[in-house]
């Protein structure tokens, strides 16, 4: 018994290596970026803290300065707004899409651009419920982090192209 166990153990282990599954590691960052100063207005933000995480995660030391041996990533215009999407037969707004708008751009420390200005947009709907008018703060606040948390992956998506294209 233990040793069908073992073999179908073994079986299902060479499936999974065989179909290309593995665990996802942090972003492989360009090589002129392990030391990194990011230029963000307001450098006590979300997006920056778990920027700086996410770096340092990812194998980068963070410093306080650009120039000196360090990449900078700059983050600039960022921001919310919010659209109406659709509007009920009482013509109030039943549903909104909250747009994150950030434009972000990357140089090596002597200068040269790793990364162009980008702009990333996120998007995310949500309707609206009058007799749920409590909650919508709440949901528009939860909302907000899951876009900064996104925007901080897609981010690193792109220093992780920007890197593979070094090799």
């Amino acid at each position: 018994m233990n040793l069908l166990r073992l073999v179908i153990a073994a079986i299902l282990g060479a499936a999974l290596a065989a179909c290309g599954f593995h665990l996802r590691r942090e972003a492989q960052l360009p090589a002129a970026m392990q030391r990194v100063h990011i230029d963000i207005a307001d450098a006590s933000s979300a997006l920056a803290r778990d920027l700086g995480k996410a770096l340092q995660r990812s194998g980068a030391q963070l410093v306080a300065q650009g120039g000196a041996g360090a990449a900078t990533l700059k983050v600039g215009g960022n921001g919310y707004s919010t659209d109406v999407l659709s509007v009920g037969g009482n013509a109030r707004a039943t549903e909104y899409t909250l747009r994150y708008r950030v434009e972000v751009s990357a140089t090596d420390a002597a200068g040269g651009e790793l990364l162009p200005v980008q702009t990333i947009e996120l998007t995310r709907d949500f309707t609206f419920d009058a007799s749920q008018a409590l909650g919508i703060a709440a949901e528009t606040d939860l909302l907000r982090q899951e876009l900064e948390r996104d925007m901080v992956a897609t981010i690193l998506r792109r220093l992780q192209v920007v890197a593979r294209g070094e090799h």
